[in-house]
């Protein structure tokens, strides 16, 4: 009898481990499907919101909304933030209500602001980039949209030109940007040579559009590189 209840408590034992097992394989491809989906929410509305600033407001206006749903699966998360503040500013470009603009703007810009600020808190730093992208290419990615957000407001009234080539120096300078994609590394140099060329410096808009052509990224017009470098010979 007593064998018998030792078999009967292994086996017991087993079937919970069993059980155990199974419901951390479920949990794990929940889990998995869940940043897939992710993943594909965020490439689309990344898609509208570079379509919005090709100039569709309806595209803005839907990247708007993708961007606020991503928002309310995690609210923290700088990238997802940093596009969301700067479809206000794209708003306020295709408004004809001058205080209406200001008001997206501003709007825009402490959004933006606050991404900023999250990829600075150590505790964030911590965190796996899937989950919490406040290192890596995410945050390379989450300064470059600040960057050109800043670089095109008007510097006389909005004066977001140092704080464009703060968040520039910050990106090229880190250790993540030498491991980042030669498209984003481009992006990056092509906003550098747009802070130069707004500060009147011929010399360092100059190099950073020839890193540009080095690095040949395919979403930028690398003919319009050429034509820049050749007015400023």
């Amino acid at each position: 009898m007593i064998r018998s209840g030792i078999r009967k408590s292994r086996c017991a034992v087993a079937v919970a481990l069993l059980v155990l097992g199974l419901a951390g394989a479920a949990a794990a491809a929940a889990a998995a499907a869940d940043m897939a989906s992710l993943v594909t929410e965020f490439a689309t509305a990344r898609g509208q919101f570079e379509a919005g600033r090709a100039g569709s407001t309806g595209a803005t206006d839907r990247a708007q909304r993708l961007f606020a749903q991503l928002l309310r699966r995690d609210a923290d998360n700088p990238l997802y933030l940093a596009y969301y503040g700067s479809t206000f500013t794209l708003q306020a470009r295709d408004t004809r209500i001058p205080w209406t603009r200001i008001k997206l703007i501003k709007h825009g810009t402490a959004l933006l602001d606050r991404a900023l600020g999250l990829l600075e808190l150590p505790s964030a730093a911590a965190r796996p980039a899937a989950a919490h992208p406040a290192a890596g290419a995410a945050a390379l990615e989450t300064r470059l949209v600040a960057i050109a957000t800043f670089i095109a407001l008007p510097e006389p009234l909005f004066h977001r030109r140092a704080a464009a080539r703060r968040e520039y120096q910050l990106a090229v300078s880190s250790p993540d940007y030498s491991l980042a994609s030669p498209d984003l590394r481009g992006h990056l140099e092509y906003e550098g040579a747009l802070i130069a060329r707004e500060e009147g410096d011929a010399a360092t808009e100059k190099t950073a559009l020839r890193r540009v052509l080095a690095l040949s990224p395919p979403s930028i017009d690398l003919a319009e590189v050429h034509a820049r470098l050749a007015e400023l010979h």
